[in-house]
């Protein structure tokens, strides 16, 4: 992960709330703060000040552990408010 934390500090972003999603597999979140939901078709995390829903299908929250998340499913959305 370090070449990732690399190009989003070079990008101008913040290396602790960033995301990976590979749509048809799942997606790596990190700086999560609280799951505010979670079901199969839809998981909401809260990363600091932003909400991050994700929205899709078989959706599984497989490993949260120090502010990491990964999910796996089919991903069909996602939305940071």
């Amino acid at each position: 992960m370090k070449l990732l934390e690399q190009l989003f500090l070079e990008l101008g972003g913040e290396p602790l709330k960033t995301f990976v999603i590979q749509p048809s597999f799942g997606g790596y979140f990190r700086g999560v703060k609280n799951i505010d939901e979670y079901s199969s078709e839809k998981i909401i995390l809260r990363l600091g000040g932003e909400v991050v829903t994700i929205e899709g299908e078989k959706l599984e929250l497989c490993k949260y552990f120090q502010a990491d998340a990964f999910v796996r499913g089919a991903i069909k959305g996602v939305k940071i408010e």
